[in-house]
């Protein structure tokens, strides 16, 4: 009897559930044509067809992963979206013209500019101005504190187990801290090898796996940290805010006015707009001044409207909306493609199968998110939103990484304070392992 009443509410989940507003059935009907046309090899490289595989596949992975007990508590459907594009691809269940496809679509068409632009500028404009003045002066001092006792500890760890100080430093805990592969793990490779001897590329093949695995302990640990978060009883006072990061009472993490917001044409038009012309306004000024780039502009810019209330209320709300329509609908196909066109299994089974770097790694990681929850609490911080901040934002594949690590813990509107981490983090992480590197 409760196997025919498990088979009926399966058959009645398949008929009644949603994905983007559309019935299950239907929402399958739109997507297996594009799925025929990616197996045929006749899918057009151009946007429509990216959006298309990435996000008809996002959202199925996601209410797949969302309708599994016990995982879905975990993030399921977020890390399914992250890991399993991946996983099919290189077990040859979906062809290797995915990986063109979502590279094509994520980054030569521009899509993660368009997408990080909303996220940074709807996320500012919608935090109250004391919570962005606080957070953002009190976190970097558990950000310079993660920094500095993150390499030592970690170094320290590499010591004990054999691979030596000054090896687990530049080679696992630098291009873990140092914002991804772009613009982490081939800068460092140049450096070391002006400063070392030999060829960038060889220590190109080192520093990549650590910075591909450790993007992927960071997810985890977002998803782990976000169910113990949600517990009655966490492990001590403080752990978590729920997306609000200080421990201040009444304090809120929402839109000022706290008015409940329309998702209409107008707002989703405000808010293209202003993230526009605020990315446009951070492309002229890092083409006039290049010491800082595009998105540190951005983050200034956008922090600078907030803060002297130049913009009146509509605009702040249509920032958020587009905000939450990003989050909500293209997060999703921003992961998948992420996952297909970023994540070598190759470099991280290379990894894997050697113990040693393998438990260096993950423990690298896990200190460098316990030191900034720590060090974010003794000052006021929840623990978790503290962690993610100052800790998880250093150690995942930068830009990237801070989307999936903040889909898995449920907290998008961190976002600004993550990419202050990621490029202030990334370039501390440059400069003192070049002169550590040099010695």
């Amino acid at each position: 009897m409760s196997d025919l009443k498990l088979k009926e509410t399966g058959r009645n989940r398949f008929l009644t559930d949603e994905i983007y507003g559309i019935r299950l059935p239907l929402y399958l009907a739109l997507l297996i044509p594009a799925i025929l046309c990616l197996y045929l090899n006749i899918l057009p490289i151009n946007i429509i067809t990216g959006l298309m595989i990435t996000m008809g596949l996002g959202g199925l992975f996601l209410w797949i992963g969302d309708s599994i007990p016990k995982f879905s508590e975990f993030g399921g459907g977020t890390l399914l979206c992250i890991f399993l594009p991946a996983v099919l691809i290189f077990v040859g269940v979906l062809p290797e013209s995915m990986s063109e496809i979502a590279q094509n679509f994520y980054s030569g068409f521009g899509f993660q500019d368009f997408i990080v632009a909303g996220l940074i500028v709807g996320s500012i404009l919608s935090i109250k101005r004391e919570v962005l003045i606080t957070v953002g002066l009190k976190m970097l001092i558990p950000l310079m504190t993660t920094i500095l006792l993150g390499a030592l500890v970690g170094g320290l760890l590499g010591q004990l187990f054999g691979l030596g100080f000054k090896y687990t430093i530049l080679l696992i805990v630098a291009p873990i801290m140092a914002s991804g592969l772009t613009t982490g793990a081939i800068p460092l490779s140049q450096i070391y090898a002006d400063n070392m001897g030999g060829v960038p590329s060889d220590f190109f093949d080192i520093l990549a796996p650590a910075v591909m695995v450790s993007n992927i302990i960071c997810i985890l640990l977002a998803s782990i940290l976000n169910f113990l978060g949600k517990r009655k009883k966490t492990p001590f006072k403080g752990f978590s805010g729920n997306g609000n990061p200080l421990r201040v009472k009444n304090d809120s993490f929402k839109v000022e006015e706290g008015n409940r917001l329309v998702e209409s044409i107008k707002n989703i038009g405000i808010g293209i707009m202003v993230a526009g012309g605020l990315y446009m306004s951070g492309v002229l000024l890092n083409g006039l001044f290049p010491f800082f780039h595009t998105f540190v502009w951005l983050i200034v810019l956008a922090a600078i409207l907030k803060l002297t209330n130049l913009l009146p209320n509509q605009i702040n709300s249509g920032a958020e909306v587009w905000f939450n329509f990003i989050s909500r609908v293209w997060v999703p196909a921003v992961l998948v493609a992420i996952s297909a066109s970023l994540i070598d299994v190759n470099r991280v089974l290379d990894l894997i199968t050697n113990p040693t770097n393998m438990f260096v790694t993950v423990m690298v990681v896990v200190i460098i998110a316990t030191i900034a929850g720590f060090a974010g609490w003794i000052i006021g911080f929840y623990f978790v939103e503290s962690s993610i901040i100052s800790g998880l934002a250093l150690a995942d594949m930068g830009g990237v990484g801070d989307v999936a690590v903040l889909k898995a813990s449920e907290r998008m509107q961190l976002f600004p304070f993550l990419q202050i981490t990621t490029r202030i983090g990334g370039v501390l992480t440059i400069v003192v392992m070049s002169l550590l590197s040099a010695t």
